[in-house]
C-alpha cells in the first residue's frame, strides 16, 4: 500500500464513513413519533387489535407527529453534530419533547371542548405515554449515532495505526477524555491512545472509553510494558510545574517521549486547542496553580470602559491588551513607539473572534513626547491607563542612562500629567523587582517612576498604583531564549554566577494578577505579585538542557561574573516596607514603615535629572541618581575560575 500515509487514510475514511445529517434524522423522527403513538396505545390498552383500537381516535392522535417535528426544528435538533452528543444535547431533546407534550395536551383539551372527531374517549395518559416513548426513541436514536461514531468513525486500517504513536495519557479527567475524542477522530494527529494514568486512587483499575486507567505515575513502567507505549501525554491544562516535572522525569526514565497539553492560559477562549499537544517547555516546568481572578471585580472597572495600554507592543503590554479585550471594554487603545510591534498586536486583537474593529485602536506614540501624550489622552479620554512602556534591559540602560531616564522617568511623568488633565479614574504602573534597592540604572529609574505614580495618586485623590514583580518567561531579552540559542548552536551556556537566583512567572499569570491588583481602590500603593520561590539560574539551565535532549555532560557551563547593574539575587520589598495581605492570595500590598525613601524630594531631584538626561550627559545622570540615594552600589561576588560541565552544576 505505497503512497498512503496517515493523510491518505484520513481521506479514505472520509470517503467511506457515513455520517447521519439533519435530513436523515428528520426522516427517522417521522417514523419514530408514530411508533411512539402506537406504543402508547399498546401500553394503555391490553388488546391484540391495535389498529382497531386506534381507528376511533383518528386523525387527532396524529397531531403529536406534526407538533413534535415543528418543535424539533425550532429547538435546532437538526442542526447539531450528534457524533459529539453530550448531556447538554440530551437535555435539549428532553426540553423539545416536554414542549411538544405541553402543546399537544393543550390543543387536545381545546379540540375536546369543541367535540372534534377523535377526541371522545381519548385516554388522558395518551400524551404522557407518547412523550415518554418519543423521548426514548428520539434520544436513543441520537445516542446511537454517538456510539456508532465512537466505534466506527475513528476506525483506520492497521497500516494507518502503525503510523500513529502508541501513547499513554496522564490525566483521566475531562481534558483527557476530550483529547481522546480528538485523537480518535483525527489520524493526522499521529496519536493512538492505549491507556490512561491518573493520580486519583478511585479511578485506578477503572476504564475510560474502554481503555484501562492503570493508576498514577508509579504505574507508568507497568503501563508502558503492557501497552507497548512510546509516548506519555500530560493532559492536565491546569497542572502545576511540579507535576509536569515529575511526569517528564518518570517518562524519560521509562524511555518515553513526553508531550503536554497547552496550559489553561493558552486554552483561554480557544477550547479546541486542547488537541494541540506540544513538547514540554521550560514554562511548563515552572507552572504554578492556575490563577483564579475575580472576574466580576475586573469587569466592574474594565467592562464598558475606555482603556489605554502603553507599551502595547511589548511582552507585558500585548498580553494586557489580550486579557483586557476579553472583559468587554468599550474601547481598547494600544500605544507604542515601535510600529512593527504595534501592527502585530493590532492584527492579533482585531482577528480574534467576536472583536469589533471599532473596539481596538492602535496609536503610534512616544511617551517621551509630552505633546504627543497629551494629545492622545485628550482625544480618547481613557477611564483606565496601564503604563507598560519602559526601557527594561539592564545592560543597555547601564550603557545609556540618559535614555533610561527619558523613557522611564520623563515618560511616566508625561503620562501622569496628561492623565490628571484628562480625568483618568485609574492609573496602573508596571514596575519591577529591580526597583527595590536598585543597583542598576533601569531599577533606579523604575523606582522613581513608582514614586511619581504614588505621589500623583495622592495629589488627584484617584486610584494610582504600581505593580511590582520579577522576571517573566518568554519576554524579549530574557535568559530563556538566550539559553535556547546557545543549545541550538552548540555553544557553552553562559551564567553570571553559580549562586545567582531570579524570580520567574509566566506572562499570562503576571498579567492576570496585574489586572487583579488594578481593581484596588487605594490612592497610592505598591502591590507585589507572589512570585513563589526564587529559581537558581543554574537549575533553570539544567532543566532546559534536559528538555533539549542533549547529554548534560556534553554541555559546558561558563560563569561570566555579574554584569554592571546586576545583583546576585533580587528582592521584592524595601527594608522600610512590610507585606500586607489583600483579598487575593497572590497579590500583596507593600506597607511603608518609613517616609525616608530618597535623600532629596522628588520635585527637587527631577529638574536636575531631566536636564542632564536631555543633554545626553550619561555621567552626570549616574552621579545624580547615586547622590540622591536612588542608585545603590553594586556588590561584587567572585565566580569559579574554571568552566563546568552541566552535569556537574550545583
Amino acid at each position: 500500500m505505497k503512497g498512503r500515509g496517515v493523510n491518505g487514510f484520513a481521506s479514505a475514511r472520509a470517503a467511506t464513513t457515513f455520517m447521519p445529517r439533519g435530513r436523515h434524522l428528520f426522516i427517522y423522527d417521522v417514523l419514530a413519533v408514530p411508533l411512539a403513538i402506537v406504543g402508547a396505545f399498546a401500553l394503555r390498552f391490553d388488546t391484540s387489535d391495535l389498529v382497531g383500537t386506534i381507528r376511533p381516535f383518528l386523525p387527532v392522535v396524529l397531531l403529536p407527529i406534526a407538533i413534535q417535528l415543528v418543535v424539533n426544528i425550532a429547538f435546532g435538533l437538526y442542526r447539531r453534530e450528534w457524533r459529539f452528543a453530550s448531556i447538554r444535547d440530551l437535555a435539549g431533546i428532553t426540553a423539545a419533547v416536554a414542549a411538544s407534550a405541553a402543546i399537544s395536551f393543550s390543543l387536545l383539551l381545546i379540540l375536546g371542548a369543541l367535540q372534534v372527531t377523535g377526541t371522545a374517549g381519548l385516554p388522558r395518559s395518551f400524551v404522557p405515554l407518547t412523550s415518554l416513548l418519543s423521548l426514548l426513541l428520539l434520544g436513543g436514536g441520537r445516542l446511537a449515532v454517538r456510539v456508532w461514531w465512537d466505534a466506527n468513525g475513528s476506525w483506520t486500517p492497521a497500516d494507518a495505526d502503525l503510523n500513529r504513536m502508541a501513547s499513554l495519557v496522564y490525566g483521566a479527567g475531562e481534558a483527557g477524555a476530550a483529547f481522546m475524542r480528538f485523537a480518535g477522530h483525527d489520524p493526522a494527529m499521529g496519536v493512538r491512545i492505549v491507556g490512561f494514568l491518573d493520580d486519583d486512587p478511585k479511578k485506578r483499575g477503572s476504564r475510560l472509553n474502554g481503555l484501562r486507567i492503570y493508576g498514577g505515575l508509579d504505574e507508568l513502567g507497568k503501563a508502558a510494558r503492557a501497552t507497548h507505549a512510546r509516548e506519555l501525554i500530560v493532559a492536565m491544562p491546569s497542572a502545576p510545574g511540579s507535576v509536569i516535572r515529575q511526569a517528564v522525569d518518570d517518562g524519560r526514565a521509562t524511555g518515553l517521549q513526553v508531550r503536554v497539553m497547552p496550559h489553561f492560559h493558552e486554552l483561554f477562549g480557544r477550547p479546541d486547542d486542547v488537541a494541540r499537544i506540544r513538547p514540554v517547555s521550560i514554562e511548563d516546568l515552572l507552572r504554578r496553580e492556575v490563577v483564579r481572578v475575580d472576574v466580576e471585580g475586573l469587569a466592574e472597572y474594565l467592562n464598558g470602559a475606555t482603556v489605554l495600554v502603553t507599551g502595547g507592543g511589548g511582552s507585558i503590554g500585548s498580553e494586557l491588551a489580550r486579557q483586557i479585550l476579553t472583559l468587554g471594554p468599550r474601547q481598547l487603545v494600544v500605544a507604542d513607539n515601535n510600529e512593527a510591534a504595534l501592527w502585530r498586536i493590532e492584527r492579533d486583537l482585531v482577528e480574534r473572534p467576536g472583536t469589533a474593529h471599532q473596539t481596538v485602536k492602535a496609536v503610534l506614540c512616544d511617551v517621551r513626547s509630552a505633546a504627543s501624550v497629551e494629545r492622545l489622552l485628550g482625544t480618547i479620554e481613557p477611564d483606565v491607563v496601564f503604563h507598560a512602556a519602559a526601557l527594561k534591559h539592564v545592560p543597555i540602560c547601564e550603557l545609556q542612562p540618559a535614555e533610561a531616564v527619558l523613557t522611564n522617568v520623563v515618560g511616566t511623568k508625561n503620562l501622569l500629567g496628561a492623565a490628571a488633565a484628562a480625568g483618568v479614574s485609574r492609573f496602573v504602573l508596571i514596575s519591577t523587582d529591580k526597583a527595590v534597592l536598585p543597583v542598576s540604572v533601569m531599577g533606579a529609574t523604575k523606582r522613581l517612576a513608582e514614586i511619581l505614580t504614588l505621589t500623583a495618586g495622592q495629589q488627584v485623590g484617584r486610584p494610582h498604583i504600581a505593580v511590582r514583580f520579577g522576571n517573566v518567561l518568554g519576554s524579549s531579552g530574557s535568559v530563556v531564549p538566550i539559553f535556547q540559542h546557545q543549545l541550538e548552536q552548540g555553544l557553552p551556556i553562559t551564567i553570571t554566577h553559580p549562586d545567582a537566583t531570579r524570580y520567574f512567572m509566566t506572562i499570562p499569570e503576571a498579567v492576570s494578577l496585574i489586572l487583579q491588583a488594578g481593581a484596588s481602590e487605594t490612592v497610592g500603593d505598591v502591590f507585589i505579585l507572589d512570585m513563589g520561590d526564587p529559581v537558581r539560574i543554574v537549575d533553570l539551565a539544567a532543566d532546559m538542557i534536559r528538555l533539549s535532549g542533549v547529554d548534560p555532560s556534553k554541555v559546558e557551563i561558563v560563569y561570566t561574573g555579574l554584569r554592571p547593574g546586576e545583583r546576585l539575587e533580587e528582592r521584592l520589598f524595601h527594608d522600610h516596607e512590610s507585606m500586607e495581605a489583600t483579598v487575593h492570595a497572590r497579590v500583596w500590598r507593600a506597607t511603608s514603615t518609613s517616609t525616608g525613601q530618597i535623600r532629596r524630594p522628588i520635585d527637587e531631584l527631577l529638574p536636575e535629572l531631566v536636564e542632564a538626561a536631555a543633554a545626553a550627559d550619561d555621567r552626570r545622570v549616574r552621579q545624580i541618581l547615586a547622590r540622591s540615594g536612588v542608585l545603590h552600589a553594586q556588590t561584587e561576588h567572585a565566580v569559579p575560575d574554571a568552566p563546568l560541565a552541566a552535569g556537574g552544576a550545583r
